[in-house]
């Protein structure tokens, strides 16, 4: 479900000049959204409120059917597409597999997942070179905007605060939040909890007061996502704090490792999670869904683990040491990895033995 977040009339009219500005959007625009409209991004990052209150025009799909998006792009001259990164490897697949001209297009707009570097550039050449990439939150909508004119330089990256919002990385500590200003370096390396201070968002959890103290502090919005920033405020982020794994006393961030993974021709998409282990703690597992290759060949748990240890990205002890081979992973309705519930699935898969270790290298 959804989560419920308190937003008032004032956060949702700068939420629609956000996009406004940010697009940016014209009365001569024609959208789609390709997300759920039960959904912040799906309501205003190109869709209805923003787009009527512009005086543009919306195009809704009941159900997201890569080929009719496509179609439709070509045949009504629509400027902007918004979805999730799972939208976009789909519209990618199907634009490889029967090209149309999407030269009407002024932009894809991504959100609600992380946007790989690869898959980025990948979209640049088979969608279109304007590709954007909004971070945030349901709180506080997006908060950070990576801009064509960012790439390829700033691929993977979340981009950087946007007009009205302030952005930080800060420390991480297991008894408290840290205060606004201690932040993290900004070298593009040392790890901290990304923190928002914007208009757009909702200021209190009425009723619930832990989760007011656990996500907003001095007026700052305590995100929960794990993320890097260089020296030009660039934000990547790593993952979600919930989801990190700690393998012999090391922090593995999933996303780093999905995202090593994923540049494997044969990998469509994978998901990291660490499952119990009686000697590291945790142990770092992947479940792979395998591409579609020209001469059919089947990937296997060797390959992945090959890999992973020539991959520049990853330390060994990041490395999975089992792989399960499935069809699909467990999504929301917005396109995000459920970590979680893989995590509890994993449990179970391994006990079931239907994990697969890769035979040790000499």
């Amino acid at each position: 479900m959804p989560k419920g977040v308190p937003v008032n009339s004032v956060a949702e009219v700068l939420t629609a000049h956000d996009v406004i500005m940010h697009f940016p959007l014209t009365p001569e625009d024609r959208t789609l959204n390709m997300t759920p409209w039960f959904h912040r991004g799906g309501l205003y990052s190109g869709g209805p409120n923003p787009v009527f209150y512009v005086g543009a025009e919306v195009v809704p799909m009941r159900a997201f059917d890569p080929d009719v998006c496509l179609d439709l792009v070509e045949r009504l001259g629509l400027t902007y597409l918004i979805g999730a990164p799972t939208n976009l490897a789909m519209l990618a697949r199907a634009q490889t597999e029967r090209a149309r001209d999407l030269s009407t297009l002024r932009g894809i707009v991504t959100m609600g997942a992380p946007l790989e570097r690869e898959a980025c550039l990948h979209y640049q050449k088979t969608l279109t070179p304007r590709i954007f990439n909004g971070y945030g939150t349901t709180e506080a909508f997006w908060n950070t905007f990576l801009r064509p004119a960012d790439l390829p330089d700033h691929a993977g990256s979340a981009g950087r605060a946007c007009t009205d919002d302030d952005v930080a990385v800060v420390r991480v500590y297991d008894d408290r939040l840290a205060e606004p200003d201690d932040h993290v370096a900004r070298d593009g390396g040392e790890v901290g909890e990304v923190i928002v201070r914007s208009p757009k968002c909702g200021q209190a959890y009425p009723g619930a007061p832990d989760e007011q103290a656990r996500r907003f502090h001095r007026g700052w919005l305590y995100i929960g996502d794990l993320a890097t920033w260089d020296a030009d405020e660039y934000v990547t982020i790593v993952g979600r704090k919930d989801d990190m794994v700690i393998s012999g006393g090391e922090n593995v961030h999933p996303v780093q490792v999905e995202e090593a993974l994923n540049g494997h021709p044969a990998i469509a998409d994978s998901l990291v999670v660490g499952v119990p282990d009686a000697e590291w703690g945790q142990r770092v597992v992947a479940y792979i869904v395998p591409a579609d290759t020209p001469d059919g060949a089947a990937l296997t748990a060797a390959d992945c683990d090959r890999h992973c240890r020539e991959h520049p990205m990853l330390a060994p002890y990041k490395r999975p040491r089992a792989y399960r081979f499935v069809d699909a992973l467990p999504l929301t309705a917005t396109g995000k990895k459920i970590h979680y519930r893989a995590r509890d699935q994993a449990v179970e898969d391994v006990a079931n033995g239907l994990f697969t270790t890769p035979a040790p290298t000499a």
